[in-house]
């Protein structure tokens, strides 16, 4: 065997060797040290002991147990101090502790809540509430039967003689020819028969076909729709266009010279083919809808 092999093999062994006896040199200091004070320790100890007479050592429980003496006042029993009574309760004061975050936003919420339940529940009451009396819906009175008339005559709010419109019962009044009652009787409701017999007709503004409004025309002296082309007489009776029946009208009702019409109840037009005052056209048309 060559000296360089010896070499290589003897040297690892030696390092192996070093290592164990380092390893075990020092687990046997460890172990001697376990449960022991070292020379230092000990004469710190020496130095802030308490008097225990002439002995010069002094061991770590003698010295934990003079410790205890002298944190009890020289007993081993502690001394538990007795219990203070409880102070009595007394409410805090709100301006001292003010408004947290959390009780803001759950009062904002709760609040918030009820002006809005508040809100919906006044909305169902106002739709639920009797309409006042006045105005469209209910009996509006017109005034006297002479004014009436004068209106007519001048074609108040229409600017067509012959026609009188009145706003707040959405109504024209014409007149009625008093040589038509009797085909009149076989025709309409008893109710508006009435008026009819005192010489006037309350048509709705309103066109059976699909809602317009029906303005009056001063030359042809009808009513012509704008929209589609239906026409009716003086009397509201359809003569012309896609409307189903005349136009709707109202019961006039005269006490004591005074003209009222219960916009309230509604009756509805004539059947097509009514013509219970043969009136044709007085001249040209206003409007050429559905010519």
């Amino acid at each position: 065997m060559s000296t360089a092999t010896v070499l290589l093999i003897a040297i690892p062994l030696m390092v192996v060797l070093a290592l164990a006896i380092v390893f075990t040199s020092t687990r046997r200091r460890d172990s001697r040290g376990l449960g022991h004070l070292s020379a230092e320790t000990k004469a710190r100890d020496r130095a802030v002991s308490p008097d225990l007479g002439d002995r010069a050592t002094v061991s770590g429980r003698e010295i934990e147990k003079a410790a205890v003496l002298a944190r009890t006042g020289g007993t081993d029993l502690a001394v538990r101090a007795e219990p203070q009574p409880p102070e009595p309760w007394s409410p805090p004061d709100e301006e001292v502790v003010g408004v947290t975050r959390r009780q803001f936003l759950n009062r904002s919420a709760v609040t918030m809540m009820i002006l809005g339940l508040s809100g919906f529940g006044a909305a169902c009451l106002a739709f639920l509430w009797p309409r006042a009396r006045g105005g469209f819906g209910a009996v509006v009175s017109l005034g006297s039967v002479s004014d009436v008339q004068a209106a007519i005559d001048s074609g108040a709010g229409t600017n067509a003689p012959g026609f009188a419109y009145f706003v707040d019962a959405q109504t024209y009044i014409t007149n009625y020819p008093s040589d038509a009652i009797d085909a009149a009787r076989s025709v309409y409701d008893a109710s508006l028969l009435p008026g009819m017999e005192a010489g006037f007709v309350a048509l709705w503004q309103k066109c059976p076909h699909l809602g317009c409004k029906v303005p009056a025309c001063a030359t042809s002296q009808w009513f012509e729709c704008p929209c589609h082309g239906s026409k009716y007489n003086q009397a509201g009776e359809k003569r012309a266009g896609p409307a189903p029946r005349g136009m709707d009208r109202f019961p006039i009702t005269i006490n004591n010279n005074d003209m009222a019409v219960d916009t309230g109840a509604v009756k509805l037009g004539p059947a097509i083919g009514t013509d219970t005052t043969a009136q044709g056209p007085e001249g040209a048309f206003c409007t050429d809808v559905g010519e």
